[in-house]
């Protein structure tokens, strides 16, 4: 596990149960990672990929390829949120005119691995350009 990948995992063990609202997700969230883990397990067993003793790095590199499969779909449902939750329209950046936003496609390369992420675009009718009104917000 790299040092961003263990702040990140400190940060979601450290998150307080006490709370009514995150109590529920958080167990249900440990959950769904143990049946992941005993699906990624019963698969890779399935395809031979491991059978016997294997050596342990081809356990922890089957484990990392789930973890990096979970982080594009969390990225993938994160950005679709955001993007939902945007105005329909914003001001073009080059000539301030109002322009009706859309949803568009497009793969950004994050650290594990390409993602198709759902974002807003404006095309300008004066400037003749589109544009990105969220891109700058959420770092993209």
């Amino acid at each position: 596990m790299d040092g961003a990948a263990a702040v990140v995992s400190e940060e979601i063990s450290q998150v307080p149960l006490r709370d009514a609202k995150t109590a529920p997700l958080m167990e249900r969230l440990e959950r769904l990672l143990r049946e992941a883990a005993e699906v990624e397990v019963e698969l890779s067993r399935a395809e031979g990929t491991i059978g016997g003793l294997p050596h342990y790095s081809v356990i922890e590199g089957r484990a990392h390829a789930l973890g990096r499969r979970l982080s594009q779909e969390a990225q993938r449902r994160q950005m679709r949120e955001a993007s939902a939750s945007q105005p329909l329209t914003a001001k073009c950046p080059g000539c301030g005119t109002r322009c009706e936003l859309r949803p568009f496609s497009r793969v950004v390369n994050s650290v594990d691995g390409p993602v198709e992420l759902q974002e807003l675009v404006g095309d300008c009718p004066c400037c003749r350009r589109s544009f990105f009104p969220a891109a700058g917000d959420v770092g993209i």
